[in-house]
């Protein structure tokens, strides 16, 4: 790989050195990587208490060394050297949370304030002692459930044993020992095995199985993570619930970059949830990946899942600009690895190609510049499905990837239309002429649908009110043919998109639409705003199924009245769309901002801060500052992430388009 993203990588987490190798091939926490730093900024007030996510990273929670190989922790950079004492007498539920036991018998003051059981090793048999009939030397450390701000890491060595604690000083001397939020129901500690998950790959280490935390949030993962949470149509493959989460455990960065999307879902409906509970996990993929890559080991399909999924991160964080470095990476090892005949013989390749040219074509349609991956790519993936569907005319699975597919491959000349029109290379004629092609193209798409898509039967009749009548709503949802039940939930998606591809396409056509053009236009955006209105509204839609429609209910903000409550509908959503974990991008806000010309939405949606909890002031403060102090090896991105959102305007002039209002408008109006 290049070296730009080395220095990509760098510049987000000022990594140093290789992560040291285990016996088993497995990097060993290392204490003094710097990660997520601002460059030469100063660390603002607000993160002060994050400690080592700006300064080192946080121990890793998973892997652990053999004991042979453990060794004293160093204190941190700048601070000197001290020797602290160590404690084994302290009790097992103490130890276990990684908390400094009082040792006050027969309970412990940290156990008596928790309620806990409090169970105290037996006295050390000397040496040479045999074991006790049962085998056991030791009683076994008690499952403790988590405490009220504490850790609640495991600390044991491979052999079971407890591993000693550190004092309180030495805890705040090392700023890598985070501690995790209680959240308001605690989540099970499980001692079972990684094949307990139901995993169809064996573990990385299976004698040393996984960290109590990373298999919780895997669970959580499984449980409550879907494809709409990707912003991806259909997984015919199942590939997010088992075969991502099968490959994470045999990859550690990849591993700890779905843990992370996992436990930033899961921390999000923590009242007292902290960013830290989730960067940690970010980080250290990061800080893996970089030490794979300056190793110059062979690129696999895990490096590249890992840094897609690194991408999605920063997407949810609202941050473009790093999103864009991983993009890049991404697109280098998927050219290395595969070619667009290769990529699609396995359902890994399926989904990367997918996952990739999602982020292609948005950021190519909205910063006005082509896809990165040329048109056979597309191509092949159109061509992949339609052979399918015709081997297995019955797998509405397969007919659903051939809608999809060319409607991607629509956005993706659309992508190439306005990037060499904001360039000046095509005539007005030229320009024109694709323009109405693509038109013809969009409607062609919309028509050709194989009826087994549209059946009636699916579609969802019994919307409940919640206690408002029609006349309550601004947008109807309960139009018939809007929603879809699944297995035909996808094309109530595939509908939304449409719409929206729709109205980029209207909206850059003509410089100065007519009234006529527009009231045209809004109708596609009144269409967006109903399907969204249902999906919210119906109990049964899948999880993460308004997610995938934020983009375009961010195009259809642009076209809907400019009346006050129309304007709170879509502020209300976009506020939701946050509190589930989408933060929208700071150039989205500006655009919103001047579009309602409310500068409040810079800050938040909602009047008095109404939802705008802790948690996501954290968030947003966070990707702001990252954008703000964007370093050399980001600048390129920050370039490009200024003009992304940049169409979303829709009376925006373009250079060489002033004269097709006439014929586009005439287009529209058909």
């Amino acid at each position: 790989m290049s070296d730009y993203y080395h220095h990509f990588l760098t510049s987000m987490a000022g990594v140093g050195g290789n992560p040291p190798l285990s016996q088993h091939g497995a990097s060993i926490p290392v204490q003094q990587a710097p990660v997520l730093g601002l460059g030469t900024t100063p660390m603002s007030p607000a993160y002060q208490n994050l400690g080592g996510y700006f300064n080192g990273y946080a121990e890793p929670i998973m892997f652990s060394a053999p004991k042979a190989q453990r060794s004293r922790r160093k204190s941190a950079p700048g601070l000197d050297h001290i020797k602290h004492r160590r404690t084994r007498s302290g009790c097992y539920t103490c130890r276990s949370r990684r908390v400094k036991c009082d040792e006050t018998h027969p309970v412990c003051e940290r156990c008596r304030k928790g309620n806990r059981e409090c169970v105290y090793p037996e006295p050390t048999p000397p040496k040479g002692s045999v074991k006790d009939s049962s085998g056991q030397s030791q009683q076994e450390s008690p499952t403790s459930s988590r405490g009220d701000d504490d850790d609640d890491d495991d600390e044991t060595g491979q052999d079971g044993s407890l591993t000693p604690i550190m004092d309180e000083d030495e805890e705040e001397a090392e700023s890598a020992t985070m501690q995790f939020s209680t959240p308001t129901i605690p989540p099970p500690r499980s001692s079972a095995s990684v094949a307990s998950l139901s995993f169809s790959h064996e573990p990385l280490d299976a004698g040393q199985g996984l960290d109590g935390d990373v298999q919780f949030y895997l669970n959580y993962y499984r449980d409550n993570i879907t494809h709409y949470h990707y912003s991806v149509v259909n997984d015919c493959d199942n590939f997010f619930q088992e075969i991502l989460t099968g490959s994470a455990i045999q990859d550690e960065g990849l591993l700890y970059a779905v843990v992370g999307f996992a436990a930033y879902h899961y921390t999000l409906q923590n009242p007292i949830g902290e960013i830290k509970d989730f960067l940690q996990f970010y980080n250290r993929s990061v800080t893996l990946l970089l030490g794979f890559l300056k190793r110059k080991e062979r690129h696999t399909a895990m490096t590249l899942l890992t840094i897609l999924q690194l991408a999605t991160i920063e997407e949810y964080l609202g941050d473009w600009v790093n999103l864009m470095g991983h993009q890049k990476a991404a697109l280098e090892v998927l050219t290395e690895l595969y070619t667009p005949q290769t990529v699609m013989q396995t359902s890994v390749g399926r989904m990367i190609l997918t996952w990739y040219t999602r982020f292609d074509v948005f950021t190519g349609i909205m910063g006005s510049s082509e896809t990165m991956l040329p048109r056979e790519w597309f191509t092949a993936y159109v061509d992949y499905y339609e052979t399918r569907a015709a081997e297995n005319p019955t797998e509405l699975s397969y007919k659903t990837e051939v809608c999809s597919g060319r409607l991607r491959m629509i956005s993706m000349e659309m992508s190439l239309l306005f990037g060499r029109g904001a360039r000046q290379e095509l005539t007005e004629e030229e320009y024109t002429a694709e323009h109405c092609r693509l038109y013809n193209a969009l409607h062609e798409w919309k028509n050709s649908w194989d009826p087994a898509l549209v059946n009636p039967e699916f579609l969802v009749t019994d919307l409940p009110m919640n206690g408002a009548t029609e006349a309550d709503r601004i947008f109807q949802p309960f139009t018939p043919g809007l929603l879809f039940r699944p297995p035909l939930f996808a094309s109530t998606i595939l509908t939304c998109e449409w719409n929206s591809i729709v109205l980029m396409h209207g909206s850059q056509g003509a410089s100065d639409p007519s009234s006529e053009t527009l009231e045209k236009l809004r109708g596609h955006a009144y269409e967006i705003c109903q399907i969204c209105e249902a999906v919210e509204t119906w109990p049964l839609s899948p999880a993460g199924s308004l997610i995938i429609m934020q983009p375009c209910l961010g195009i259809a903000a642009l076209f809907v009245p400019q009346e006050e409550a129309y304007q709170l509908w879509i502020r209300k959503k976009f506020a939701l769309l946050e509190r589930m974990g989408y933060i929208s991008p700071g150039t989205m806000r500006l655009r919103m901002a001047e579009l309602f010309r409310d500068g409040s939405c810079l800050r938040w949606w909602l009047p008095n801060d109404e939802g705008f909890t802790p948690m996501l002031q954290s968030i947003r403060a966070f990707a702001d500052e990252r954008n703000a102090t964007a370093v050399s090896t980001q600048s390129e991105n920050l370039r490009q992430i200024r003009s992304v959102f940049s169409r979303m305007d829709i009376r925006r002039t373009a250079t060489g388009q002033g004269q097709l209002s006439d014929r586009v408008n005439t287009m529209l109006l058909e």
